[in-house]
């Protein structure tokens, strides 16, 4: 951790993206149904929350009422997104996933969610600040939720770590996000077809990131006393 903080680590993205790509012709699968049961479950809480709202004589364009759908989104997304970018970091050293475990920390949705709500509005405030500080933010912001999961931090000390290591490499971290974002197009182009590879890659990316920029705790197996020791999912 201290040579994360002081800038001691070099972020090469051919080979980040290299390496990650290679994971995830091996990964995809398990992080596309992640993906999935993530956006379906996002969208089941907004259908419904719509529905009650209409049913109670309530107007879903009310800012107010917006407001609380987001926050409720937001509560329901933080520990499925934590799962997401953790089973990228298990990945990276070469753990075995499964789709289930982007329920994994559920049970931090409350610190998982605090901190989201923390970072969005810091975001939003950079935003209304000539909007660069808050694009820039957001990517700064970018390992606030599994510093929290894997280190044991608290939110604002995760926010503060991970805008002060991005900020040693910002300029190759803003050019990755900056592909990812050209990706997103070809995602909606195709009609959502390419989020088949676009969405793992991101996760494994970030997983393999992570790795190389902070180090993980490795919790390995040896069953019946095999010497085939096999790395499972870190929590």
């Amino acid at each position: 951790m201290h040579k994360a903080l002081s800038g001691d680590f070099n972020v090469n993205l051919e080979a980040v993206l290299k390496e990650a790509w290679k994971i995830t012709q091996l990964t995809k699968w398990t992080l596309l149904q992640a993906l999935l049961m993530l956006f379906s479950l996002v969208f089941l809480v907004v259908m419904v929350s719509f529905s009650l709202i209409q049913n109670q004589g309530g107007d879903i364009l009310n800012p107010s009422v917006q407001f609380y759908i987001e926050l409720i989104i937001t509560l329901i997304s933080a520990p499925l997104i934590t799962g997401l970018i953790m089973m990228g970091v298990n990945h990276s050293v070469g753990g075995i996933s499964r789709p289930t475990h982007l329920f994994h920390f559920v049970p931090k949705t409350l610190v998982l969610g605090l901190a989201s709500l923390m970072v969005g509005l810091l975001v939003n405030i950079g935003l209304m600040l000539l909007i660069v500080p808050g694009l820039y933010l957001m990517i700064a912001c970018s390992f606030t939720l599994p510093l929290i999961v894997e280190k044991g931090m608290t939110p604002w000390r995760a926010i503060y770590t991970s805008v002060r290591v991005v900020s040693h490499s910002w300029p190759q971290f803003v050019l990755l996000y900056l592909l990812f974002a050209i990706l997103l197009l070809l995602v909606i182009a195709t009609l959502g077809i390419a989020l088949i590879w676009v969405g793992p890659l991101y996760y494994n990316v970030k997983g393999v990131l992570y790795r190389d920029i902070f180090g993980i705790a490795v919790q390995v197996t040896s069953p019946d006393g095999e010497d085939n020791a096999e790395s499972i999912f870190y929590a």
